[in-house]
């Protein structure tokens, strides 16, 4: 039996994911693993029409057609699924994602063209699913936890499926499915790896823990080490970023990490993302001797009072000395903050960015604050009856869907504005050209970008950088 997996196209006008599409990833390299055809059809890196869908899929005829959405993507994703329909009307239709997970039986009342929905981690879940449609009798489903499907014109919401124990078990990812080449930036194979899952933190704007679960699980050093090896070896990677959501949790496990890349010799660039509660000089320094030359922040404001809303569990001091800390052990820092979280006012976004001036990163990403489906910010504004825009191709991170009352989009996109005319200056610009690295030159390369766009395009907004972080949803 044949599965098309498809990563589908961002709106017109967003900036498309320079990251390889690692749910895609993991979910090809699992059915393959299980003895099941696979083929990916990547949105985000091809222009693909109508016709060449319609090719692709009659050439295959694949029984499953899954489809990975984020907020973002979501309309497009139900815009492609109704094609798939009519090319092969047959075929189970199958969506996951951040977006489909908690909005899993509106997904299925809005659009009779999918069957089911995954929640959750789909490796498992996708697996049994298949496994069920392959056997002659095409086999129940009922019975699989982690789904949401349609029955007799009824919407069926399975348990929750228990979240992977061992990731050991799971192979590398398929990355032969895509285009490498095209996930290229500045020349440079920039791949992702993620060696845990989970996160016991709850910001109130973040899904992390509601798509993986709140349990830090991980990956062993031995088997971290040994995909990056391959992806050095196997796919030529120049540079490599881990993506968890916070490679840093435990301070020892990091350090056996980079003991390990030490041992093999790894000797190529990275990068990855953590929190300032959790660093500390000695894992900092031995991260830098094995070559992170970028690590990311989300301090998400400079205001205690924004940091206690967002409950973020961090002070401003603590992201203040976090940011010196690893500027101080040789490693650069980006940093991302929100703005236009409900409760905050000029003064208190002043603070935000009175905060960067004397902190100093080497780059930062202003995120609109969006309340996504599922997040408890987006149940606060529920409460307080605050209207929020369903138009899911404005959740970019860039574009405001609710109006603060105590802050309009008009005072943040100023304020933004100017910040960042202040921040990417001609002189950021040459002393981040002078130092030749990748991540510096990424930089200058972002602070170019806003200079040009500031003379002759100033609507349109620092996408630079934003190739190196794509939101937790594009993972």
């Amino acid at each position: 039996m044949h599965i098309t997996l498809i990563n589908p196209p961002s709106p017109s006008g967003a900036p498309s994911s320079r990251f390889i599409p690692l749910g895609l990833g993991y979910l090809a390299a699992y059915l393959e693993a299980n003895q099941f055809k696979v083929s990916v059809i990547d949105y985000q890196t091809n222009k693909i029409s109508e016709n060449n869908l319609a090719e692709e899929l009659s050439e295959n005829q694949p029984k499953i057609v899954g489809v990975t959405t984020s907020t973002l993507t979501y309309r497009s994703t139900i815009e492609i699924v109704k094609i798939i329909k009519k090319i092969l009307p047959t075929c189970y239709i199958i969506l996951g994602g951040p977006h489909v997970t908690v909005l899993d039986k509106q997904t299925l009342e809005e659009s009779p063209e999918v069957d089911i929905v995954v929640r959750g981690e789909g490796e498992e879940t996708l697996l049994e699913i298949a496994v069920a449609l392959a056997s002659k009798k095409n086999g129940k489903i009922d019975k699989i936890k982690g789904i949401t499907f349609r029955k007799l014109k009824q919407i069926i919401r399975n348990k929750n499926r228990p979240f992977i124990d061992d990731l050991d078990d799971l192979p590398h990812p398929a990355f032969h499915q895509f285009n490498l080449n095209k996930y290229s930036i500045a020349g440079k194979r920039y791949l992702p790896i993620i060696t845990s899952r989970g996160c016991p933190f709850q910001c109130t704007f973040c899904l992390a823990s509601q798509m993986c679960g709140t349990v830090f699980r991980t990956r062993s050093a031995k088997k971290v080490v040994e995909e990056l090896e391959w992806l050095r070896d196997e796919h030529k990677a120049d540079i490599f970023a881990f993506y968890d959501d916070t490679f840093t949790f435990n301070m020892n496990r990091a350090f056996k990490i980079c003991k390990e890349i030490k041992n093999v010799g790894l000797d190529l660039p990275w990068d990855c993302r953590t929190r300032v509660d959790r660093i500390n000089p000695r894992i900092l320094a031995k991260m830098r001797e094995v070559g992170c030359e970028l690590i990311h922040f989300g301090v998400e404001s400079g205001s205690q009072k924004m940091l206690n809303l967002m409950k973020k569990g961090t002070t401003v001091d603590q992201n203040a000395k976090g940011i010196k800390m690893s500027k101080d052990s040789g490693i650069a820092v980006a940093i991302s903050v929100v703005v236009g979280y409900p409760g905050e006012t000029v003064d208190l976004l002043k603070e935000t960015f009175n905060f960067i001036r004397k902190t100093e990163p080497d780059y930062v990403y202003v995120c609109q604050a969006i309340p996504y489906p599922g997040t408890q910010m987006y149940d606060e504004l529920k409460n307080l009856g605050w209207e929020i825009s369903n138009n899911w191709n404005q959740y970019d991170e860039q574009t405001a869907v609710f109006e603060n009352p105590l802050l309009s989009s008009e005072q943040i996109e100023k304020m933004r504005g100017k910040f960042y005319d202040e921040f990417f200056s001609p002189k950021y610009f040459l002393r981040k050209t002078i130092k030749k690295d990748f991540y510096s030159r990424t930089m200058a390369h972002a602070a170019l970008n806003h200079l040009l766009w500031r003379i002759k395009l100033p609507k349109k907004i620092f996408t630079g950088f934003r190739k190196l972080y794509p939101k937790r949803e594009e993972i």
